[in-house]
């Protein structure tokens, strides 16, 4: 089991392509991938095309890169915030950074749907950026960001999904 170390980090950057370089050389989910640099350059292509800043302070950014062997995802908590040109115009405070394959589109799915149903909730998104001078969360009591942390300690996105999901 991943450690909420491997996938949650500080970021200090302000910049969104400096900021999403930073997750990826400072989570350990993506020290695997054996051209860091590559996917980085995929995750940017994908961001200027179109923002991944979402609103709310939240931006998802993802590349694809066919050596991907499952869906990794990390997140980049900012105290200071990060110009995504989000449309409510909000700094990112949470940036996620996804890595898949363009052959696991149905798993990559399923992780943003599940990241997703957590983001929305104002308390999760609170308490995560409560932290983001210093990843430590042996103090939380919100048991839904406590839901959150496991999940992305996980990272069983897509088995997450088919229980939570399923039966709606």
């Amino acid at each position: 089991m991943t450690d909420y170390h491997d996938v949650i980090c500080c970021i200090h950057e302000t910049e969104k392509f400096d900021a999403i370089r930073e997750v990826v050389y400072s989570c350990p989910v993506f020290f695997s991938l054996d051209d860091k640099d590559r996917f980085i350059d995929a995750v940017v292509r994908r961001e200027q095309i179109e923002t991944t800043g979402i609103g709310r302070g939240v931006a998802i950014a993802h590349g694809k890169m066919r050596d991907i062997d499952r869906v990794k995802v990390a997140l980049g908590i900012s105290a200071k915030g990060v110009d995504f040109r989000s449309p409510d115009g909000e700094l990112v405070h949470l940036l996620f950074v996804i890595g898949s394959s363009p052959l696991r589109q149905v798993e990559y799915l399923k992780t943003l749907a599940s990241i997703m149903r957590f983001v929305k909730h104002k308390t999760v998104r609170r308490e995560l950026i409560r932290h983001a001078s210093q990843i430590d969360f042996s103090d939380e009591r919100e048991e839904e960001c406590l839901n959150f942390i496991n999940l992305m300690a996980g990272q069983h996105f897509a088995a997450f999904f088919d229980t939570k999901f399923r039966s709606h």
